[in-house]
């Protein structure tokens, strides 16, 4: 059974498909291909079973990805995993680049002001034109800050911090009804603020 750090999550299981066994996926990052070039996905039904089955087949549609999952020949077997959540292997996707990481692996990092702690990161917020992560200050209040180079030094998953060169950006967190839907955060990201495919 792989352990949680060797996963990233990419989405989730919302039906069966047709008569075959296949799987619908709605992905977490919807421009995310990593189901295209995973080898095995981990399968979870929430309060339920869990298991890592080889991957047969995938194919992108206008609503996610539909797969085909090793040992899963027909639509009885299929509906056993409808509300799974759906992961990959991180070392079967393609190694991330120098100051490349990806959205998910902020959360719980510390961050770091010009002049000093700031607070955690509790979430990661996916909107249209910009990626924001949420921070926790001591206080318990919180912030949105934008992932833009303008504002952000540098990020150190290994070490456990965000630097943020400038509090310019900081934005109080906007209330929930403001707020834009979004997703799961693990798309892979630059510190240059772009986005880059092949992961969830």
């Amino acid at each position: 059974m792989p352990e949680p750090k060797e996963l990233l999550r990419v989405g989730r299981v919302t039906r069966a498909h047709g008569l075959k066994g296949e799987l619908e996926v709605r992905l977490d990052w919807a421009d995310s291909n990593a189901l295209l070039e995973a080898e095995r996905v981990f399968l979870a039904v929430p309060g339920g079973k869990s298991e890592l089955r080889g991957l047969a087949g995938a194919r992108q549609t206008p609503k996610g990805v539909l797969i085909r999952v090793q040992g899963v020949a027909d639509r009885t077997a299929a509906d056993e995993w409808a509300g799974a959540t759906l992961s990959v292997l991180r070392n079967e996707l393609p190694p991330l680049a120098e100051g490349e990481y990806y959205l998910c692996d902020l959360q719980g990092l510390e961050v770091l002001g010009p002049d000093g702690a700031l607070g955690r990161v509790v979430e990661v917020q996916m909107y249209p034109s910009v990626d924001a992560i949420v921070i926790e200050a001591p206080s318990g209040e919180r912030f949105e800050q934008p992932l833009l180079p303008h504002w952000l030094s540098k990020v150190d998953v290994a070490a456990g911090t965000v630097v943020l060169s400038s509090l310019d950006g900081l934005l109080e967190q906007p209330r929930e009804g403001e707020r834009a839907a979004s997703g799961r955060a693990t798309s892979r990201q630059t510190t240059s603020g772009q986005r880059e495919r092949g992961e969830g």
